[in-house]
């Protein structure tokens, strides 16, 4: 009687063992499923952004020439003031994280436009740095410190606040080494487009600010100009830059400072600014 019972039990038990397994089994196929359906499902977004032989070109590319020049803008924009250009991009501080420019090997070059219709302004710059590698990871941490935050408050020179919230720029990028936002202040004061870009040794930066944004095809038909001087094996019709147009213009080269949205003295998220900035308009 008593074996009977240990025989039942053992098989109660292995029962039990391999209820188990299975269970396991079954849990352990189920969660592949759950976790590969999805997963097969997944599309990568198609990009025509092009990959430049950053080392070919170091060396090779006139800052310059990687400025936006007068001819590269639609009719109503006019040259600026140059010490405008003190708040540009290159140097800056995005989202409150400071983001140390590479060791510069020539002046810092910049051009400032406005458009006398709706007041907007326009800054370019362009540095040529100690090595290619440099400028693409220049431009590599300002995309990483701009992608972790969606919004900032702005102290203005009144002492008010305005939250500006950040989302993507405007148009496809044109290269890999190219980063792009849009800065937009909720009260419907200003609006900010910028992109920045890596040609070789070259970082090249543009901004656009205004009351509004500017016509969607400004920002990428800059971009495509100063590429098609600097990288005409890539850009220019047939290989050769053959529109290209060689415009010398000075800047300062002191180091920028601050520009409003996206600069110095502004964090991320809820927080207070560390000061005041300089209103652009």
């Amino acid at each position: 009687m008593g074996a009977t019972k240990v025989v039942r039990r053992l098989g109660d038990q292995g029962m039990k063992l391999v209820m188990l397994v299975v269970i396991i089994a079954v849990t352990g196929i189920g969660l592949g499923l759950a976790l590969g359906y999805p997963i097969s499902r997944i599309t990568f977004e198609e990009s025509d952004a092009i990959r430049l032989d950053q080392a070919r070109l170091a060396g090779q590319v006139d800052p310059v020439l990687a400025l936006t020049a007068p001819t590269d803008l639609p009719l109503g924009w006019a040259p600026g003031d140059p010490a405008t250009a003190a708040f540009g991009l290159l140097g800056t501080e995005f989202c409150g994280e400071e983001v140390e420019l590479p060791t510069a090997l020539s002046a810092e070059q910049a051009a400032v436009f406005t458009n006398e219709a709706d007041g907007s302004l326009l800054i370019s710059q362009a540095v040529r740095v100690d090595q290619w590698q440099s400028a693409k990871e220049y431009v590599e941490a300002v995309e990483t410190a701009v992608g972790e935050c969606d919004e900032f408050f702005r102290n203005g020179v009144d002492g008010t606040r305005a939250k500006v919230e950040i989302t993507d720029g405007m148009g496809d990028p044109p290269i890999t080494d190219h980063v792009a936002r849009t800065f937009v202040a909720t009260d419907g004061s200003n609006v900010q487009v910028w992109s920045m870009m890596a040609i070789g040794d070259v970082i090249t930066s543009t901004l656009y600010a205004g009351p509004a944004g500017p016509q969607q095809s400004l920002m990428s038909d800059l971009e495509s100009r100063i590429l098609i001087r600097t990288a005409p094996a890539s850009f220019a019709l047939g290989g050769v830059g053959s529109d290209a147009t060689t415009t010398t213009i000075t800047g300062d080269t002191t180091q920028t400072s601050i520009i409003e949205g996206g600069a110095a003295d502004e964090t991320p998220g809820a927080g207070e600014g560390d000061g005041a900035t300089t209103t652009v308009p």
